[in-house]
């Protein structure tokens, strides 16, 4: 197997992961801009989903220390998400409904260097 052939699904996991981390620094930002809304709550949820899978799915296509900081990331979303699901199951929620909720330390240095990594294989 050549190198090439190995190197593009490490490009396609990067580039696909890099699009779900920067869509969630937006919805991320707008859910604060926009008073915690549930609308983008939902969307946060549905991203955090998304990167989830991609990383347990194919993260062992990562290099070793990035498969690390994606278990870190994955330990956070595992928690997050179970939290999110939890606190919507309470009632039913209008979109422009307040959500917002205490949820485990997110793991910055390690969620950085994991969006680093697929960012610089993106460019």
């Amino acid at each position: 197997m050549s190198v090439q052939a190995i190197a593009r699904p490490v490009a396609d996991l990067a580039g696909a992961l890099s699009l779900h981390f920067r869509r969630g620094e937006a919805a991320y930002q707008n859910f604060h801009a926009d008073g915690r809304q549930f609308l983008f709550a939902k969307i946060l949820r549905d991203n955090n989903r998304e990167i989830r899978s991609l990383i347990l799915s194919q993260g062992y296509l990562l290099p070793f220390e990035q498969q690390q900081n994606a278990i870190e990331l994955v330990a956070h979303l595992d928690i997050w998400l179970e939290l999110w699901e939890h606190l919507a199951a309470t009632k039913a929620h209008k979109p422009e409904d307040k959500f917002s909720f205490e949820s485990c330390k997110y793991p910055q240095v390690a969620a950085t260097a994991l969006k680093e990594y697929c960012l610089a294989l993106c460019k």
